[in-house]
């Protein structure tokens, strides 16, 4: 995957391979299926039980009648329940007057869950960043970690993005459905170029990438918005390879319009208990690209923590 370069700056905007890491789509879907077994005894028809001979005892008769009647009273009962359970699971809990609209239900939930966002919804999203690198004179070790306080203008390790369809409806799509899924958590921000761009979207996880490296690319939206500073872009290898990889462009980038690069938001202005581009710019950047994507992509977490501590990662990215 290809990304651009400093010295493609330098050299007439052109640029390198954004390297954009696995595939993604919404979070895997789960096949519900609700199976109600009918597991009642058949009742053969019960006949009275008649007098015996005249040889058979009256105390003896008298016995058999009340266990006769007994027995039927306790059938009756069983049946009766069996029939109240049978109602009781067809209506469902919510109310649900078939088995059918229980299941449209669930299906409905899921697909939610899935990244079925309605157009408009979801469109803030506010992350929450660890190991801002100005932070090193308030930084505790947690395990290989490093927890830090933030101590820049608006004293927050917070910052949000604003999606906008109009620029780039699949691409914010995908973003919607990475956000429900919280593939964001724990993601390092392992490429930073002053000046240019920080770069994100490899899980820390290798199972999770795996997963969306089995997934099929993006089809490319149309550039309608422009790479200025503080706009958020899906990286891409060439025509429709987009998957889970973005940057968030730290200057002005418009050159990367020409090359495909559509925006999908742009970071917002600080505001009550959050940051902007201040917060962005505190990123660390110090290891520039060096961490190898290769390694992340097969041992994630623990390769970072070793090689890479000092990455700004996501604690959290939640929608406001």
């Amino acid at each position: 995957m290809s990304a651009p370069t400093l010295d493609d700056i330098d050299d007439a905007m052109e640029m390198q391979s954004i390297p954009v890491g696995y595939r993604d789509t919404p979070q895997d879907e789960e096949e519900y299926e609700e199976t109600f077994s009918d597991d009642d005894d058949e009742i053969d028809e019960l006949g009275m039980i008649a007098p015996s001979s005249s040889s058979q005892p009256k105390q003896k008769d008298t016995a058999l009648k009340r266990h006769s009647y007994s027995y039927l009273t306790c059938v009756t009962f069983v049946g009766l329940a069996a029939i109240i359970i049978m109602v009781e699971l067809l209506r469902g809990k919510d109310g649900s007057s078939s088995l059918n609209a229980r299941t449209k239900a669930m299906s409905d939930d899921l697909s939610t869950s899935s990244g079925g966002t309605t157009a408009g919804d979801n469109l803030i999203i506010e992350f929450t960043v660890a190991n801002l690198r100005t932070n090193s004179q308030n930084c505790t070790h947690i395990g290989k970690m490093l927890q830090c306080i933030p101590q820049h203008n608006n004293a927050t390790n917070k910052f949000r993005i604003q999606l906008h369809e109009s620029w780039a409806p699949i691409g914010v799509k995908r973003f919607q459905a990475l956000t429900e899924a919280n593939f964001w958590d724990d993601v390092r921000i392992f490429r930073v170029v002053p000046a240019f761009v920080s770069q994100f979207g490899i899980s820390s996880y290798p199972d999770v990438q795996k997963y969306y490296d089995s997934l099929g690319n993006l089809k490319d939206d149309k550039v309608i918005g422009t790479n200025k500073r503080g706009t958020l872009t899906f990286a891409t290898s060439g025509p429709n390879t987009r998957t889970t990889q973005v940057f968030i462009n730290t200057a002005d980038n418009k050159f990367l319009d020409k090359q495909g690069f559509s925006p999908i938001g742009e970071v917002l202005p600080a505001g009550d208990g959050y940051g902007g581009m201040d917060v962005v710019d505190e990123i660390y950047n110090k290891y520039g690209g060096e961490p190898d994507q290769g390694m992340i992509k097969e041992k994630g977490k623990d390769y970072l923590e070793e090689m890479y501590p000092l990455l700004s990662y996501f604690v959290t990215a939640e929608f406001v």
